[in-house]
């Protein structure tokens, strides 16, 4: 392999970030297999062999000798059945189908997980608040001095912007969790695949039917960074609150010392570090929104590698 190609297969490949895509794609080629036994598109026997070696431990490297994640599953698959077996495994779908429904899977778990957090944080306001149902603070507007209320009051303020933002990535979460299996490179097979089989066995809640839009949407993934953007900008204000409260000039908090460091030269500052970190991060989510909207938005129809940088 010449030295320009090699370039080029590492410019274009996604191996490297494929990683956390790794088990959707084996669940996927699982759940395929099962389907073409089913169907009686391949033997039983040959079923078997494959769902074997996707049980067992595979052997994948994550680094330029694969082009991608599913590239890498199916070659060592193959190494363990041999070509005839495993070269099944390829048989009805595309990696434009297979890779689609990957990230969905993906996604949906991290924002399961999301959820269960932004729920853990409702939780301790809520919590908090009760503590200080009688906890009368200065509100302010303009950041000058307006108002008497209790800090319970403030907490709950905050509890309720985060209940909006669990509803959008509620909203969101059901778009996310549509499968697009079956739809094939564009314009799905001519073999007799059940699409709603694969659908169930992934735990998927419906199909895309249109096998176009199934590949050539990323929508949802922009879609989820407007619904993460809107949740980093609660967090952020929440952050901002408690670096400006926690200054001795305003003196309503005081943050704990594990959350707080002090100054090389003025060890008697308390410097709000992780509030002014999650203030920051913030402004990261943003521009990932932009980002993916600024690739998605110049994109033909049906799937483009550009697909790979969103």
């Amino acid at each position: 392999m010449s030295s320009s190609r090699e370039d080029v297969i590492k410019f274009t490949s996604s191996i490297e970030d494929d990683a956390r895509l790794f088990s959707a794609v084996v669940n996927i080629n699982k759940a395929h297999i099962v389907m073409l036994t089913e169907q009686e598109i391949i033997k039983q026997s040959d079923g078997a062999k494959i769902l074997q070696a996707l049980t067992s431990e595979l052997d994948i490297k994550f680094d330029f000798s694969s082009e991608d994640v599913h590239m890498a599953v199916e070659e060592a698959v193959i190494e363990k059945t041999g070509a005839e077996i495993g070269g099944n495994l390829h048989i009805a779908k595309s990696r434009n189908d297979q890779v689609a429904t990957a990230i969905r899977m993906t996604l949906r778990h991290q924002l399961l997980d999301l959820m269960l957090s932004v729920k853990e944080l409702q939780q301790s306001l809520a919590k908090a608040s009760e503590k200080h149902l009688e906890t009368v603070i200065l509100a302010y507007t303009h950041l000058q001095p307006a108002q008497p209320v209790t800090f319970a009051h403030y907490l709950l303020s905050r509890l309720d912007s985060l209940s909006r933002d669990l509803q959008r990535l509620q909203s969101v979460y059901a778009r996310v969790n549509l499968c697009p299996m079956g739809a094939g490179a564009l314009a799905t097979t001519s073999f007799t695949i059940n699409r709603e089989r694969v659908s169930k066995l992934l735990g998927f809640d419906g199909l895309l039917e249109n096998s176009i839009d199934a590949v050539g949407s990323r929508d949802f993934i922009l879609e989820t960074n407007a619904v993460l953007t809107l949740l980093a900008v609660s967090l952020s204000q929440i952050a901002e609150d408690l670096i400006v409260w926690s200054s001795p000039d305003f003196g309503l908090i005081e943050l704990p010392d594990e959350f707080t460091s002090t100054s090389s030269m003025m060890p008697q500052k308390k410097n709000p570090e992780i509030p002014e970190i999650i203030r920051s991060r913030a402004a990261h989510v943003l521009g990932d929104f932009v980002a993916s909207a600024a690739a998605l938005k110049n994109m033909p129809s049906t799937y483009n590698l550009d697909f790979q940088e969103v």
